[in-house]
């Protein structure tokens, strides 16, 4: 194991060190205009180090290295401490890991233009008003990496994800896009056929909106739509934000922060998806961490500095922001889904069901406001009438959760992050001219 072969050459010169090695490859194909295919391949290769000496951290990377023994004059001679510690910064339980179990399967770039062909081609089929499929690709990418430290911490794992998306176009006296994105473990569990119809539908949608009156609403959102919002305001579960209070979770362990219909789950392994490993970046040992059950916080993210400095239990969350600097992340958070069809839930609510949103990435992660542009559809008798376009919402997120009345079984996940439908009381939608 490389990362132990350097630490076992620096290991007397710090107090306590931490070498990290990662090794990744990528793989892209894209088709655009249904005959433009391009790939492209990439390869990486650094070493990360954390160390502690006379009460003083430091942490430096180093890439594309060939010879141990360069990795370890280059750490002799450049990195500098200048950081107090004021909580420990490594695991201390001596631990042997080794899953190394997913490989980098490669794909051909006959076969990768092919299946992108054939998928183009069944977008075609869905409707006759889908003009083109102006740009379809498929990813795939492998990681490998270890840990070791000076406590004994020996850990080795891999794991790939391969991603597909498609962004249609859709034309009837006006056109317009739709986009769709899916990700898993392998190419195998990558749903191609419901790619292309969920493309596709979301151009077609687009094309027939009708006006929306402000008022207040009860509202579906999508899955994916409240997975993606889930994703942005996750820096509230993480412990820096206590640390550095910029959650408004601070102080509010037991208590109810969601609507009791809400457990969320960051789970040791999840069916295809590719982050299931019993350990975390530091050598953690990883298990089910309940997050938040029926409404109440659990627990928030840690990983070792930050359960030290706070005295809280270690989730192992800990994750590689890069090769040399360890924050917290989710491995496979999600909303844990209930045992209601879609079609049931949306037969509870008149009202809105939200398909897209605008403006994520202005959302106060911190206070929780947003202003979102939103599409959607209007809901009668668990019927969709009618298609909406850049309507309004503005609202809470903090407070809007509180307004959950319930959930689907419908889970979709992208990345580390995975949610359901969720039905959300009293929201404020703002008009929009169709």
């Amino acid at each position: 194991m490389l990362a132990e072969e350097i630490l076992n050459k620096i290991a007397d010169d710090f107090d306590e060190v931490e070498v990290y090695v990662e090794e990744s490859k990528s793989e892209e194909f894209e088709l655009k205009n249904s005959k433009e295919f391009s790939k492209g391949l990439e390869e990486k290769k650094g070493c990360g180090i954390r160390a502690v000496k006379n009460g003083k951290f430091a942490a430096g990377w180093f890439s594309g290295f060939d010879n141990p023994d360069d990795i370890v004059n280059e750490i002799k001679s450049s990195i500098e401490f200048a950081k107090d510690v004021d909580a420990d910064i490594l695991p201390k339980e001596p631990i042997v890991f080794s899953e190394v179990k997913a490989e980098f399967k490669s794909i051909k770039s006959a076969e990768a233009e092919e299946l992108l062909k054939e998928t183009v081609e069944k977008i075609g089929k869905f409707d006759k008003r889908v003009k083109q499929t102006k740009s379809i690709g498929l990813g795939i990418s492998y990681k490998r990496f270890e840990v070791a430290n000076s406590y004994g911490v020996k850990a080795e794992g891999s794991y790939s994800l391969v991603s597909a998306a498609a962004e249609v176009l859709a034309e009837d006296k006006i056109a317009d896009l739709g986009y769709f994105h899916l990700d898993a473990d392998r190419l195998e569990s990558i749903d191609f056929d419901f790619l292309a119809k969920k493309s596709a539908s979301i151009a077609v949608n687009k094309l027939y909106p009708k006006p929306i009156q402000t008022k207040k609403y009860s509202v579906i959102i999508e899955n994916s739509v409240f997975r993606d919002m889930l994703a942005h305001f996750i820096s509230a579960f993480s412990a820096y934000s206590v640390i550095n209070h910029t959650t408004p979770f601070e102080g509010k362990l037991g208590e109810k922060v969601f609507s009791d219909c809400i457990t969320i789950i960051d789970a040791k392994s999840f069916k295809n998806r590719p982050y299931a490993l019993p350990f975390d970046h530091e050598g953690n040992r990883r298990e089910d961490t309940v997050i938040v059950e029926d409404g109440v916080l659990k627990t928030f993210m840690h990983n070792s500095y930050t359960s030290s400095k706070l005295n809280q239990k270690n989730t192992a969350n800990a994750k590689r922001s890069s090769l040399a600097s360890v924050d917290v992340g989710p491995f496979n958070f999600y909303v844990k889904p209930s045992d209601l069809p879609f079609e049931k839930l949306l037969n509870m609510i008149d009202g809105v069901y939200i398909t897209e949103i605008m403006g994520l990435h202005m959302a106060n992660a911190v206070s929780g406001d947003f202003s979102f542009g939103i599409n959607g559809f209007l809901i009668h008798n668990g019927e969709l009438v009618s298609y909406f376009k850049s309507a309004t919402f503005a609202d809470n997120f903090y407070e809007m959760i509180k307004r959950i009345i319930n959930v689907s079984n419908n889970l979709y996940f992208s990345g580390s992050v995975g949610s359901v439908d969720v039905a959300v009381a009293d929201c404020v939608i703002g008009e929009s001219n169709g």
